[in-house]
Order: C-alpha cells, then sequence, then structure tokens
C-alpha cells in the first residue's frame, strides 16, 4: 500500500520558504535522476521568519527541503533512494542561518497511475494534475519505498511502511509541514 508525501495544507505558518535562485535548469531535483550538475553548496533558500522562530521539517516543491532530523527519518525507514545537497535557509529580515537542512532529490520515478480508476485534467500529453490518484502498484519495483510519479512528477510517493514510521516517530508533530494523502490501490 502506498501514499502520497505531501505538504500539510492544515499547518499554518506566517513564514514563506523561497526556493534558492539562480540554480542552472539542468539541477532538476524532480527528474529522479542523480545529479551530476555543479552548483554552489550549501543551497540558499530564504525565509521571512527570524531567529528564534520555528521553521518546517519538510517542503515538497521543486527544490524540497527536507530538516537533517526528518530526512534522517526517512533514511530510519528504509529510503536508500535518496541524494541530498545540504541546504541553509537565510532570514531575509535578520540574517539568522538555519543550517540543518537538505535539498532533497528522490531517485527515481515510476510510471503507475492507473488513468482509467484516477480523475484528473491532463496538463499535456502524459502529464497529468491528479484530483484522485490511482496506482497500479505491479508496476512498482519489488522494495521500493519511496518515489515519484513520472505521471506527475511533483508527487512523491511513500510506502505505507515508511508513512506509518514517519507517524510513530513524531507523535508530538514535532516535524512540521508534512502530512500525507490517500491513493486508490
Amino acid at each position: 500500500m502506498y501514499l502520497k508525501l505531501i505538504n500539510d495544507i492544515e499547518y499554518e505558518s506566517p513564514f514563506v520558504i523561497n526556493e534558492p535562485d539562480n540554480l542552472p535548469v539542468e539541477f532538476d531535483l524532480m527528474s529522479g535522476k542523480e545529479m551530476n550538475v555543479p552548483v554552489s553548496l550549501p543551497l540558499v533558500y530564504t525565509t521571512n521568519a527570524k531567529k528564534g522562530e520555528g521553521l518546517r521539517a519538510f517542503l515538497k516543491g521543486s527544490n524540497t527541503l527536507v530538516s537533517a532530523e526528518f530526512l534522517d527519518l526517512f533514511k530510519k525507514a528504509g529510503a536508500t533512494n535518496l541524494q541530498t545537497f545540504p541546504a541553509v535557509i537565510k532570514s531575509t529580515e535578520d540574517g539568522y542561518v538555519w543550517d540543518n537542512y537538505f535539498g532533497l532529490n528522490i531517485l527515481g520515478v515510476i510510471e503507475c497511475a492507473d488513468l482509467e480508476k484516477s480523475k484528473y485534467t491532463e496538463i499535456m500529453p502524459g502529464h497529468y494534475r491528479f484530483k484522485e490518484l490511482a496506482i497500479d502498484v505491479t508496476r512498482i519495483p519489488e522494495n521500493l519505498l519511496m518515489f515519484r510519479l513520472k505521471e506527475h512528477a511533483p508527487t512523491i510517493i511513500i510506502h505505507y511502511d515508511v508513512g506509518q514510521y514517519l507517524y510513530e516517530n513524531d507523535p508530538e508533530n514535532e516535524f512540521t509541514g508534512w502530512s500525507v494523502d490517500d491513493i486508490v490501490q
């Protein structure tokens, strides 16, 4: 059984985290391919938060961002197909820098959407925006615990066991900004 890993829409934060500027077009953390493009590290994200204010542990986007602690949960849950890039979040308000983050590249894009059972809008040929996603689990390689969906690369899919591990190891909701959503299977 699989779930979508999503930004928690109920997580209310007055703080915005902006993705790094001036990255090469070839540096594509949604491609599912290993990135060997030279980039300046750490990746620099920006925020309107100030020192002492809490930031989310997970932010899904074209440059997915995770805290070091949240990344550690993925690894402990068994996800091994992860490429990471040291990242910092710099305050545009007071210059404070949070340095315990990583840009996350999930290696692997799997074509497994079941279009007959899904509800979607076709964005362009072969690319969809899903209102309700159904997948064909027989297309997913055995033991693959985390991947991106080929039919919609921003969609991150995790195995139920990974989601369960995340919940069990975040009983106080310390890792903010993440949630899961159901998939028809």
